[in-house]
């Protein structure tokens, strides 16, 4: 069984990969530095803006299963941009050689920001309202691989993912920034932090999608979160008493943006029930393995 991944050195990529390889799956991993890949995987050198220059290597590969991590443009600063758009465009070249090299599986990365704002508990059946321009081409980039998919006989799923978290965070997100600052001794200014998120670790996601790769048992798409959420102060305070209980948390300090969202929960009865998978990682362990990481990071 073979699995071609992209997005493999981002921050959820190697959990997948080494989860694929656990199930003794032949993983080929996409990659502008193939130094950065870490594991034993077959690098193929390329980038997302030029699949067509991969062909050669993806057919004499010729995967089983795409798992499609990658994406241009996730930083906070980066998702209103109109260069968002040529995600659409990298997914499409993708399934182009999907087509051709009879791949059977694909599995991509999706986000809860394609719902929009809802503020309760959402499932699959809930509308898609999405704000920016990356939440828009999240959502019109699942919405055409479902059809091509469809189109062309491939077994296709779409995670919808809500909040993640794990060692090698992108440096951007709130746990992140203030993980780092607390380790820095330095006070952290934060929102009134009264919004519910729903936190997977990167662990929970890997096993799911390895779970999933050899076969694709229901099209479609799935909510991915951790099925246990609560107000983000809760983790933050929680990240406080394990770095530094004297932290200054400086709650309110930062004005709530005009979109947003205050109730991020994923209801994930579905991949339950279709795939039989749910979190196994505890909150209070994968914030100390984070920490950890962070603390090491800073220190080398």
């Amino acid at each position: 069984m073979k699995v071609f991944v992209t997005g493999a050195t981002g921050g959820i990529g190697p959990f997948v990969v080494q989860e694929l390889l656990a199930q003794n799956l032949q993983v080929a991993c996409l990659a502008r530095d193939p130094s950065k890949l870490k594991q034993d995987v077959i690098a193929i050198q390329g980038d997302l803006l030029e699949i067509v220059k991969i062909e050669e290597a993806f057919a004499n590969f010729k995967p089983d299963t795409i798992v499609h991590l990658g994406w241009i443009g996730v930083d906070k600063t980066e998702k209103g941009n109109d260069s968002q758009i040529v995600n659409l465009q990298a997914a499409v070249d993708l399934l182009n050689l999907a087509q051709k090299y009879s791949v059977k599986n694909f599995i991509g990365m999706g986000s809860e920001a394609e719902y929009g704002i809802h503020n309760k508990k959402i499932d699959e059946t809930a509308s898609t309202l999405p704000v920016t321009k990356y939440a828009i081409t999240k959502l019109a980039t699942g919405l055409l691989c479902e059809k091509i998919c469809k189109d062309h006989g491939i077994n296709f799923a779409w995670l919808r993912l809500f909040s993640s978290y794990g060692p090698g965070d992108r440096p951007g997100s709130l746990m992140s920034i203030l993980i780092k600052t607390l380790l820095k001794k330095e006070p952290m200014k934060l929102s009134e932090c009264i919004q519910v998120w729903d936190y997977v670790h990167t662990k929970d996601i890997g096993r799911l999608i390895a779970m999933m790769a050899p076969q694709v048992k229901e099209s479609g798409f799935y909510n991915l979160g951790g099925g246990q959420a609560q107000p983000i102060k809760n983790v933050v305070l929680k990240i406080a008493s394990l770095i530094d209980p004297q932290a200054q948390l400086q709650f309110g300090a930062i004005p709530y943006g005009v979109n947003q969202n205050m109730h991020l929960e994923a209801d994930i009865s579905k991949l339950k029930r279709v795939f039989g998978w749910e979190p196994v990682v505890r909150l209070g362990e994968g914030l100390l393995e984070t920490i950890e990481h962070q603390r090491k990071a800073c220190t080398t």
